[in-house]
């Protein structure tokens, strides 16, 4: 296989690359007067040559929507006609963990407080001056209570088969690319089979320790270490995986699964974890921790019984844990396979999503060193079917930034 991943109208090579840190502060102003305040006010705060461009909070919009976004960012409001629906559009392009500081003309405590329930940390009132700039900046790592506003971090997905050889990994590969490149988002793909995973192979990469090093020694887990570890294919796409020797009796913590997913939350708007079907407790955890828990199974009467055993045990409310039920390889079996209409009368299993049985796409994208989604298809919409789930709960709007603690 070549080691490449081609991306449509591109190839991205998937190895020898290292992922951008984020900037520590960007500024996106208004007007040169503006710029001229702010640049002085960072000087005399010790922020050595800042960033700042022109262009306001929609330069920030178009901007953040190709770059990686910085720690803290700075945006200019002023003259904007609706400045909460720009602040909602800054959140859909903005990365998780990012703090926002909003400075404009207008002084209405109105505006103030709809800033403040979008999630901005704090909103200045012009004329700047450092030691209102001292005050907002030293606000995002303070103590005391965030009121109504939480921190919203990335959304984490993990993907569990009912039993080996459904296509699990295959669907948490292809949800992740497909996220990545067609969603524009920033994933993490992590899988938690450190000696028989099948990720690195599947994105055409070598694995590397770096997550056996994070689980292991979990104190070290920052996000430098995750820029060291972490793969990229692509610019969106990174994965963290191991093939470790069989022979070796790796241990690790529950603990130390929730500190490097908690960590990569902060830094990716998804994270989707490949997880073994062992009961173990630190597989429990990433299925405890999750967002959403995919289960993937096929028609086989085999499959659709351990569908429903882990119905039972995780459950598939509308919390803030959902369960999603994906039958793979749909019209495999032919007249043995168990129906849809069998799962949802007989066994009240009502699958949230079914991909077709598409031989010839995976046997035509293996061949080629290619992902079966990036053809458009059949595959690819219920992809994307599957997207709108993990993206569509009726829930307040996103917020991808750190408000003040």
């Amino acid at each position: 296989m070549r080691s490449i991943i081609e991306n449509p109208g591109t190839i991205e090579r998937a190895t020898n690359r290292v992922p951008v840190g984020r900037a520590p502060l960007q500024a996106f102003v208004a007007d040169a007067e503006t710029e001229r305040v702010l640049r002085d006010c960072l000087t005399q705060l010790a922020f050595a040559d800042p960033a700042i461009a022109r262009g306001g909070i929609a330069k920030a919009i178009q901007t953040l929507a190709a770059e990686r976004s910085p720690n803290i960012l700075i945006v200019d409001i002023t003259g904007i006609d609706l400045p909460i629906s720009q602040v909602h559009a800054l959140a859909e392009v903005c990365e998780p963990g990012v703090t926002v500081i909003a400075i404009g003309n207008r002084n209405e405590i109105g505006l103030y407080r709809d800033l403040l329930r979008a999630g901005v940390t704090e909103y200045i009132v012009k004329p700047l001056n450092a030691q209102l700039l001292s005050r907002a900046l030293s606000a995002r790592a303070g103590p005391g209570a965030s009121g109504t506003i939480h921190q919203k971090l990335g959304s984490m997905v993990a993907v569990i088969g009912a039993r080996g050889g459904v296509g699990t990994t295959t669907l948490a590969v292809n949800l992740a690319w497909h996220l990545a490149n067609r969603q524009t988002r920033r994933v993490a793909l992590v899988d938690l089979d450190l000696q028989n995973g099948d990720c690195a192979l599947a994105v055409n990469i070598k694995p590397t320790p770096g997550l056996r090093e994070a689980l292991v020694n979990p104190s070290r887990v920052d996000s430098t270490l995750l820029e060291r570890v972490m793969t990229p294919v692509g610019d969106r796409l990174f994965v963290l995986s191991s093939e470790e020797p069989l022979r070796d009796d790796i241990q690790f913590t529950a603990d130390a699964v929730e500190t490097l997913v908690s960590a990569l939350r902060e830094q990716f708007h998804y994270v989707i974890l490949d997880v073994p079907r062992i009961p173990a407790s630190p597989y429990q955890r990433a299925l405890d921790l999750a967002d959403f828990r995919i289960v993937v199974g096929d028609q086989t009467l085999r499959s659709v019984r351990d569908m429903t055993r882990l119905r039972s045990a995780l459950g598939e409310g509308e919390g803030s844990h959902r369960t999603l039920f994906i039958v793979n390889r749909h019209g495999e079996g032919g007249r043995r396979a168990v129906t849809l209409k069998e799962m949802r009368n007989v066994l009240d299993l009502r699958p949230s999503g079914v991909i077709p049985f598409q031989p010839s796409l995976f046997m035509s994208a293996a061949s080629n060193a290619r992902l079966a989604a990036t053809k458009r298809g059949k595959f690819a919409d219920a992809l994307a079917a599957l997207v709108l789930e993990l993206a569509g709960r009726p829930r307040e709007r996103r917020r991808w930034w750190r408000p003040a603690k």
